[in-house]
């Protein structure tokens, strides 16, 4: 899978494509089902795999409430790992500026989509839209593809248990701390990925190390309480407890942490 960051100089090396675009923050089942389509018509036309996403997110950019620090289920990393399993040809991280946001949606079909990625077949969600004022719906891009010669098709909400699948309703169960939930939701577990600090060593004192986990800043943080989750390091597995919130024990301790105790393991995790 090829990861393309910036398409100025970018020449595409396939005929035609078949792509989908979106945020795709959570890669939920909505998002699986986007992606299951695009492999289905490609695999029948012979065509390129593409997804176009965006980096940073949106709704940092523009300033919005749910785009403020600590909102995106997924980091930047995070999403390619989660992108890498369905065999994309090459997922593109449009970097996402008030440029971008300014662009017209015709311009955005025409200069992006159709001369830079030769999109043959467009699959977008129920719910996506693109260009300035959001011009970009699928009645638009109906409407240009008998101009422009291509394909278009728009996958409906995906339900699970009743429940329309949504990166909104999954980040509310999220900092509810309905992790079960949120994860039938997303069809995978949420994980994050980061780097164990030094904390004030106190577990450890105690006989219960624990190792303090530096919590990407742009990822939202699950409501306090203490959760059982799996740890990998080093290829291994661990059974462990995550503590997110404060440590009243201790009154000199502020703010949140995030503290994870590895059942099982000895050695050091720092760094």
């Amino acid at each position: 899978m090829q990861v393309i960051r910036e398409l100025k100089e970018f020449a595409a090396p396939w005929e035609a494509a078949v792509l989908t675009l979106g945020v795709f923050d959570g890669m939920h089942r909505g998002h699986q089902a986007l992606i299951e389509r695009v492999q289905k018509r490609s695999r029948r036309d012979d065509r390129a795999r593409l997804l176009v996403t965006y980096h940073p997110h949106p709704d940092l950019v523009l300033g919005k409430r749910d785009g403020r620090k600590g909102s995106e289920l997924f980091t930047y990393e995070e999403k390619i790992s989660l992108f890498e399993p369905y065999n994309l040809d090459a997922v593109i991280f449009l970097p996402f500026t008030l440029e971008l946001a300014r662009m017209t949606a015709l311009r955005y079909l025409k200069d992006i989509l159709l001369s830079k990625l030769h999109a043959s077949h467009i699959i977008i969600g129920y719910d996506q839209r693109f260009g300035r004022g959001r011009k970009g719906d699928f009645h638009f891009l109906k409407t240009m593809s008998r101009r422009y010669d291509y394909r278009v098709e728009r996958i409906a909400a995906v339900r699970y248990r009743g429940e329309v699948v949504s990166s909104s309703r999954i980040r509310a169960l999220i900092r509810e701390g309905e992790m079960h939930r949120a994860n039938r939701l997303l069809g995978h577990d949420f994980f994050v990925t980061g780097i164990v600090v030094r904390g004030d060593r106190r577990g450890r004192d105690l006989g219960f190390p624990t190792a303090n986990l530096l919590w990407p800043e742009s990822k939202i943080l699950p409501g306090r309480g203490v959760y059982t989750a799996i740890a990998e390091w080093n290829g291994r597995r661990y059974r462990a407890m995550v503590n997110i919130g404060t440590n009243p024990t201790f009154e000199e301790s502020v703010g949140y942490k995030v503290e994870a105790h590895l059942l099982d393991f000895e050695g050091d995790l720092y760094g």
